[in-house]
């Protein structure tokens, strides 16, 4: 039924999954400290220093919570968290007690790890003045490969023919999974780490491939796409 309540409206696009994602799981594949607002002013007209911040790109999202359906599906996401030098800031009591808690140095030790982030808040007496953002909930292990080019079909490398057809495995770890989490466990699995199979599954030759076989087909359920055998 169409919206008749303006009240009811939805923000959608990227504004509303800022919204809607409590938590989620992600390849960090960047982290990196950048500067904003070199022109700011206080109340006296005197210049204000540039604000620092950290910039975190993750790829293979997942979402875990969320507080409505998303309006967009995500496979890449990055947030910034602004930094501080003093207590009671978002930045050292809740963003950097959480990498502390998993021995984790910033930013250098949160590339390369498959993370879950979680929003927090950081209450204040105003509560209008409350900073919400994403901590480190847990660190679910490295990734695979670090924030490399995935060729396109036509360039990426067939693979080698290995002991029994490896296309079955592939097939066999991708039922009930997101394309997102079919990505991630292939990049986690020993026998193809760092293989051709790997980069065809990055691309999504290898999907694209057992889907035209009719090896397997993808399903909604609920909110997310999971690849099935076919019935």
């Amino acid at each position: 039924m169409p919206l008749t309540d303006r009240k009811q409206a939805r923000e959608s696009g990227f504004a509303q999954v800022r919204e809607a994602l409590v938590s989620f799981e992600g390849d960090v594949i960047g982290a990196e400290f950048g500067r904003w607002g070199g022109q700011l002013f206080d109340d006296n007209g005197k210049p204000l220093p540039p604000k620092e911040f950290l910039e975190i790109t993750c790829t293979n999202v997942e979402p875990v919570e969320t507080t409505e359906e998303l309006a967009m599906a995500i496979v890449d996401w990055n947030f910034r968290v602004n930094c501080s030098e003093f207590t009671g800031s978002f930045w050292v009591d809740k963003f950097l007690e959480s990498t502390d808690k998993f021995k984790l140095l910033v930013p250098d030790d949160l590339v390369g790890k498959r993370i879950l982030w979680r929003k927090e808040t950081l209450e204040a007496r105003d509560p209008k003045f409350n900073s919400t953002n994403y901590v480190v909930a847990k660190v679910l292990g490295d990734i695979g490969e670090k924030a490399k080019e995935s060729p396109t079909t036509e360039d990426a490398p067939t693979p080698e023919p290995t002991e029994g057809d490896p296309m079955d495995t592939l097939k066999d770890l991708a039922i009930g999974k997101t394309d997102a989490q079919f990505k991630s466990a292939v990049s986690l699995k020993a026998e193809f780490k760092d293989t051709p199979f790997q980069t065809l599954v990055k691309s999504g030759a290898i999907q694209e491939a057992l889907l035209k076989e009719g090896k397997l087909t993808l399903v909604k359920e609920g909110s997310k796409e999971v690849y099935r055998e076919p019935e």
